[in-house]
C-alpha cells in the first residue's frame, strides 16, 4: 500500500484499498476519503488533487518495476523478468522534499523573463571539465520572436483541419516510421498507417524501401499489420502481387485486364531515409533531403550517443480520446509539473527553470539540470548548481560505462547531462542524451478527437556485441492505463497522470469561448514553434494579435 505526502502540503495521501484513499490534513485529524478517480465518499476533508490520487491509488506496476526508467539496466522489462536492482533507482528509495508553495515571480535578464532560478547555460558550459569536447550547438540558442500567441480551438477538434493535415503534413513532410532493427532482414516489413494512409516500408536487398499498402487493382490493403520474412506483396482479395522493391510480379488471370499491366507495374513510393537507427518517409516525390529537413543543429546535438546502436527495451503504443496535437502537447513543456506530477516534484524540482530553445523543424527542452525547485522557494547559488552538475555528470559517466562498456572519462560535462525532453515537427519526440525516451504522436484514422500515443524506450547497448530483438509491441486501449505495460517502469505511473488530463482538454476546446488560446512567451516557446511550423504547412494566418 503506498503511502506519501503532498509535496506543497505535506497532506498525507494513503491508498486503505479498494481503490480507495485516505487524505488527511498535516498536524490534523481531519480526513476525508475518495476513490482514486477523485469521487469525495467521506470525511471532513473534501478536496484532493486528482492527480496524486491517481499516483496514490490508482493502476500501478509490479513494485520491481517503479525504477528510473533512465537508470535501469538495458534489459527486457515484460512483467516476467524481476528487474535487477539499481541502487538508489527504485522511487521508495529517494528522499522526499515537502516545502510550501511560492509563487515564482520570475526575473528579467538579457534574453527576456525567466523563473528565479534560472542559470544562463554559458555558466556550466564555460566551466566544463572538458571544454574542448563541448559541441557548438550546445551553445547556441534559439529563441523565436514575439509574445504570447493566440490560435483557435477549431484546429484541434474540426474535420476540416484534420482533412487539411492529411493534404499538407502527411502527405508532404518526413515522418519516423520505426526503428531499423524493427525491420533488420531482406523481407522484415512495417506497416505504418497514419490516419486514413497507410505505407509498407520493407527491407531489401538494396536497402529499405517505402510504398503505399494498397492493391492497384481493387485498393484491398496488402498488409493489414508489420511481419516477417516475406517474398512478396499477394493481396488477399484477388492476389495480384508485387515484389520487395515494388515491382509488378503478377496480375492473377491477365487476359482479362488487357492493357493495365503499365499502370500497375509499380507501387506508389514514398521517399525513405534512415537517421540514427530511424526510418523515416515522405510521401511527397518533391521533398528534399532529410538531413535539410532535420537541420543542422540537431544533427550535431545527437551525433555522440550512438542512436543507432540502441536496443528496443519496450514499445507501447496507447489509444487516447483527444487530438493527436492535444496530447502531444502535454509533452512539450515543464510548466505543468508543479500541477500534473506532484509525486514527481517529492523526489526533485519543479522544473520551472527549465531551458528552451529552438531550431526550425526542432526543439530542444532542459539541456541543463534543472536546480532547485523555484515555486517551493528553493534555490542553489551557481557555486552549488555546479558541483550537483558536475555530480550528475560523473553519475551518468559510471551509469552508462557500465551499460555499453565504454570508456566516457574524456565526455565532457555538458554531453553527459544533455538529457533534453526534444522533439521534430510534426509528431516526433526523441528525447536527448541517456533519457531513452522517443514518443510518436497520431491521428486515429480520421477522427480528430482520437490520436495513437506510441513510446519507445531506446536502451544504451554495447557497440561490438549483438543486440537482443527488440521488445515486442504492446497496444493499449482507450480505457488501459500505461502501467498495464511495466516494461515502461516509472515512466507509465507520469505519462498516466499526463493523459488523465487530456480528454479534459479535449472537451474544454471544443466547447470554449472565446474559441482560442494561449501560448506562452517563453515556457511554451516549443509549442509556439509547432504551431509556426503547423501554419506555415497548411497555409494558415497568424491568429495572434497584433497589438
Amino acid at each position: 500500500m503506498r503511502r506519501e505526502p503532498h509535496p506543497l502540503t505535506g497532506t498525507m495521501y494513503e491508498d486503505i484499498g479498494d481503490g480507495k484513499i485516505k487524505v488527511q490534513k498535516e498536524g490534523s485529524n481531519a480526513y476525508g476519503i475518495f476513490t482514486w478517480k477523485g469521487e469525495w465518499l467521506e470525511g471532513e476533508v473534501t478536496q484532493a488533487d486528482p492527480h496524486m490520487l491517481l499516483y496514490i491509488g490508482g493502476p500501478d506496476l509490479p513494485r520491481d518495476h517503479e525504477v528510473i526508467w533512465m537508470s535501469a539496466p538495458s534489459k527486457t522489462f515484460d512483467g516476467s523478468i524481476p528487474i535487477e536492482h539499481f541502487p538508489g533507482s527504485h522511487m521508495d528509495e529517494m528522499q522526499r522534499i515537502v516545502a510550501n508553495y511560492r509563487p515564482d515571480t520570475g526575473m528579467e535578464t538579457d534574453e527576456g523573463w525567466r523563473s528565479n532560478g534560472n542559470h544562463d547555460p554559458e555558466f556550466f558550459l564555460d566551466n566544463d571539465r572538458v571544454p574542448e569536447r563541448v559541441p557548438e550547438a550546445y551553445r547556441l540558442r534559439g529563441l523565436i520572436p514575439g509574445g504570447p500567441k493566440r490560435i483557435s480551438t477549431d484546429r484541434y477538434w474540426k474535420q476540416e483541419y484534420h482533412d487539411l493535415e492529411v493534404e499538407k503534413i502527411w502527405k508532404k513532410t518526413w515522418q519516423m516510421v520505426c526503428r531499423e532493427d524493427e525491420i533488420p532482414n531482406v523481407g522484415d516489413y512495417y506497416v505504418y498507417d497514419i490516419a486514413h494512409l497507410s505505407y509498407l516500408v520493407v527491407r531489401t536487398e538494396d536497402g529499405v524501401k517505402a510504398h503505399q499498402n494498397i492493391c492497384l487493382h481493387r485498393g484491398r490493403l496488402l498488409k493489414d499489420c508489420s511481419g516477417k520474412g516475406e517474398k512478396e506483396f499477394r493481396c488477399p482479395f484477388h492476389g495480384w502481387a508485387w515484389k520487395l522493391d515494388g515491382s509488378l510480379k503478377e496480375i492473377t488471370t491477365e487476359w482479362d485486364f488487357p492493357g493495365v499491366r503499365e499502370e500497375a507495374s509499380q507501387l506508389p513510393a514514398a521517399k525513405c531515409q534512415t537517421w540514427q537507427g530511424f526510418v523515416f518517409i515522405n510521401p511527397d516525390p518533391e521533398a528534399g533531403p532529410l538531413e535539410d529537413f532535420l537541420g543542422p543543429v540537431m544533427m550535431e546535438h545527437y551525433t555522440r550517443y550512438g542512436f543507432e546502436h540502441r536496443y528496443i527495451q519496450a514499445n507501447v503504443s496507447k489509444l487516447i480520446r483527444a487530438n493527436w496535437k492535444v496530447v502531444m502537447e502535454a509533452f512539450m513543456e515543464a510548466y505543468h509539473v508543479i500541477a500534473t506530477h506532484p509525486h514527481q516534484m517529492l523526489t526533485s524540482g519543479d522544473l520551472s527553470n527549465t531551458h528552451y530553445d529552438v531550431f526550425g523543424n526542432w526543439g530542444r527542452s532542459g539541456q541543463y539540470p534543472s536546480m532547485g525547485s523555484p515555486q517551493r522557494g528553493m534555490f542553489l547559488n551557481l557555486d552549488e548548481a555546479l558541483v550537483q552538475y558536475r555530480a550528475m555528470a560523473d553519475g551518468q559517466r559510471g551509469l552508462i560505462g557500465a551499460l555499453t562498456g565504454e570508456d566516457l572519462s574524456a565526455w565532457s560535462d555538458a554531453e553527459l547531462n544533455a538529457n533534453g525532453f526534444n522533439d521534430l515537427f510534426p509528431n516526433l519526440h526523441p528525447w536527448g542524451g541517456w533519457m531513452r525516451i522517443c514518443f510518436r504522436f497520431r491521428p486515429n484514422g480520421d477522427n480528430p478527437e482520437e490520436s495513437i500515443m506510441d513510446i519507445w524506450l531506446l536502451a544504451p547497448w554495447p557497440k561490438d556485441k549483438p543486440r537482443p530483438a527488440p521488445a515486442k509491441p504492446r497496444k493499449l486501449g482507450f480505457d488501459d492505463a500505461w502501467t498495464a505495460a511495466p516494461e515502461l517502469l516509472s515512466l507509465s505511473k507520469i505519462t498516466d497522470q499526463d493523459v488523465l488530463n487530456v480528454p479534459s482538454v479535449q472537451r474544454g476546446l471544443k466547447a470554449k469561448n472565446p474559441p482560442h488560446v494561449w501560448y506562452s512567451n517563453y515556457q511554451e516557446m516549443k509549442i509556439r514553434n509547432f504551431h509556426n511550423n503547423y501554419e506555415k504547412a497548411l497555409g494558415l494566418a497568424d491568429e495572434t494579435p497584433t497589438s
